[in-house]
């Protein structure tokens, strides 16, 4: 279970959810942690991660990986929260971009379990990861500009 580019990852879920004979229960969970969303995704008793940041205005560099098979106990966590609408385009290497659209449930709270204590030994490997990519991007001086107006304005919006 390695840690792969958004894309990659996205791809392979549509891969399997192309293929799954139960669709309806496949379900989405996202919420916030510090600087970064946690969405994750379940289906065919599989748990996906896809642990995001937002690096300028509506711009998100994201990892993400299958961190757990399905059980009684993350099923409950995943159903716990708000049901407000989704949507994802996620650009692919020589493909149309994949398109995901529905309900999820809203849950910082949630995802936050689900990170911190049932599944905290992938944690690591995706903030590494991600982490990783963030600062690849701010190599670019011009990237890294638009970053930390990003982050001012962001922080000054909770002020």
């Amino acid at each position: 279970m390695a840690v792969k580019s958004v894309s990659t990852l996205v791809g392979d879920l549509k891969e399997k959810y192309d293929k799954s004979k139960n669709k309806s229960s496949w379900c989405v969970l996202q919420g916030m942690d510090r600087d970064h969303y946690n969405t994750f995704v379940a289906g065919d008793k599989n748990l996906w991660q896809i642990r995001s940041e937002e690096v300028t205005a509506g711009e998100m560099v994201a990892v993400g990986m299958r961190i757990a098979r399905m059980d009684e106990e993350l099923e409950k966590i995943m159903k716990q929260g708000s049901p407000v609408p989704f949507g994802n385009v996620t650009p692919q290497r020589n493909k149309p971009s994949i398109v995901m659209a529905g309900i999820q449930t809203y849950s910082s709270d949630s995802s936050s379990l689900l990170c911190r204590e049932l599944l905290s030994s992938k944690q690591a490997e995706l903030e590494h990861k991600l982490k990783g990519q963030v600062e690849k991007m701010k190599d670019d001086p011009a990237f890294r500009r638009k970053y930390v107006e990003h982050k001012d304005r962001v922080r000054r919006a909770y002020l």
